[in-house]
């Protein structure tokens, strides 16, 4: 009877679901519910008990027809067929998921999450219809990569027998976390434990253990692992392994899946990316005016018309980190007053070290000649073309890297692409421009320091690099910083 009655019922399918929730997300918005609706609210404004809500959020047991209906109409939708499927019958697989076997380690907490619903739409249906063996979540620091992984493997996790969750943060050998996973994927699956001890006998058991199940294997901070000084992607010294690991993921058939987070491109992976090959890359962009204010209203009070909200989010690029640090630092130094935070932007002023900081460790691992790209870029303050970067550049030796270097740098998530052109999101530009203004006045004190030690009756070289009739920034910024100071 149990099972008859099973199936009766019906579950929302992935695009039903979709549209519930970002009718639900409207209605929040509209009903200014910062912290979204609750189980007991929706409840109420469904007209169904909470165990049925639940059961409809959750996607897995079958409800009557008419809840969902009613569960839609609250939201002025109308249900159709594709928005609902009947389940399948039971399995030894679904009998598996009764018990899941989820290892979340030191994964965040993403109770309080905004936006990126057109994200978790093409992610499950990646991960979930297309069976995706490997997705790689990338983007610049602070955008929201964890986060989002986290969210779209709680609300997929019932797809899988395993779930397991591990950090590349503090850059672990490879072998320590193939043991780590496979210790965990053993000891649920009720295989034998015993572990190989060799390289290559980890990688098979980890590929026989993905073969055989449905595992969803998460890899936070990939970046971590690759060197930095050259191009982006590739792997530190003695982290070679992971090259090896990655490569085995993306091309030996599975039926699982690995998401991975990375600020980079694993240079491993980019071969196997492609429209049939079963490895995907997304690219994560910043959250919209709207959705950034929902994050700002976490932290307090603010007031603000609309057009300034959306320049404020706009100039820090929507990164949820950048966000929130900007949140914190306007309540404790302008009482929540977002004009008073666009003053300084439009002086062009760092008034948040902590998102200059943020931005350092990116820039640190760039190349000389990476390095100079973004200085150019900065000072056209426009998007720009190769042929122009190429234009720019004196160094005749930088000339013929100008195009890997701007490859590399939209690996690494640091430049925008528009057509055939190239640009920088206003606060990362903000970043470049200081850091220039430092770097050309200390150069200029190390040539003033070294004509004292060594008098001549010559005056130093101008540095072909820097000294050009278009450097916006020498004009208006070294002004400031060395008032003294000439531009030829």
């Amino acid at each position: 009877m149990k099972q008859n009655r099973r199936s009766r019922g019906v579950i929302l399918t992935l695009k039903g679901w979709d549209k519930l929730q970002t009718a639900k997300t409207k209605a929040e918005l509209t009903d200014n519910a910062h912290d979204g609706f609750t189980l007991e609210e929706l409840s109420s404004r469904m007209g169904l008990s909470l165990h049925t809500v639940s059961r409809i959020q959750g996607r897995l047991e079958p409800i009557d027809k008419s809840s969902l209906q009613s569960a839609f109409a609250a939201f002025g939708l109308e249900l159709c067929k594709e928005d609902y499927t009947r389940p399948n019958p039971p399995n030894e697989l679904e009998v598996r998921r009764a018990c899941p076997q989820y290892d979340w380690g030191e994964a965040p907490n993403v109770s309080v999450f905004y936006g990126r619903s057109a994200e978790l739409v093409q992610l499950r249906e990646w991960i979930l219809e297309e069976q995706c063996r490997l997705v790689a979540l990338l983007g610049i620091g602070g955008i929201g990569k964890s986060a989002l992984a986290v969210k779209l493997g709680l609300q997929i996790q019932t797809e899988f027998e395993v779930v397991v969750w591990r950090s590349l943060q503090n850059a672990p050998p490879v072998e320590e976390i193939l043991t780590s996973v496979l210790q965990f994927l053993l000891w649920t699956l009720r295989k034998e434990i015993a572990i190989a001890q060799s390289f290559d006998s980890k990688v098979s058991k980890l590929m026989e253990c993905l073969m055989n199940h449905r595992c969803l294997l998460i890899l936070d901070n990939v970046e971590t692992i690759l060197c930095s000084g050259g191009q982006a992607g590739q792997c530190r010294p003695g982290y070679e392994g992971y090259s090896q690991l990655l490569k085995c993921l993306g091309e030996a058939p599975h039926r699982s899946c690995v998401l991975l987070t990375s600020r980079e491109k694993p240079r491993a992976i980019v071969p196997l990316v492609g429209e049939r090959t079963g490895v995907k890359c997304l690219r994560l962009g910043g959250l919209s005016s709207s959705e950034g204010q929902q994050l700002f209203q976490q932290k307090g009070q603010f007031t603000g018309t609309e057009q300034q909200w959306q320049m404020l989010i706009e100039h820090y690029g929507g990164n949820p980190l950048a966000l929130k640090m900007v949140a914190s630092g306007t309540q404790e130094l302008f009482n929540g007053k977002i004009a008073s935070v666009l003053e300084y932007v439009e002086q062009r002023v760092s008034i948040f070290e902590d998102i200059s900081e943020l931005l350092e460790c990116q820039i640190n691992r760039l190349s000389v000649v990476e390095e100079e790209v973004m200085y150019w870029l900065a000072i056209h303050r426009e998007p720009v073309s190769l042929a122009e970067l190429t234009e720019d550049t004196v160094t005749s030796s930088f000339k013929r890297l100008i195009p890997s270097a701007i490859k590399s740098l939209l690996q690494r998530s640091l430049v925008e692409k528009n057509g055939e052109h190239f640009f920088l999101q206003p606060v990362v530009m903000e970043h470049i421009t200081q850091r220039f203004v430092e770097r050309v006045s200390q150069e200029r004190r190390d040539s003033l320091i070294q004509n004292i030690q060594t008098p001549t009756p010559y005056p130093p070289l101008p540095n072909p690099c820097f000294d050009k009739s278009n450097s916006q920034i020498l004009h208006s910024e070294n002004s400031k910083a060395n008032p003294t100071a000439t531009v030829a």
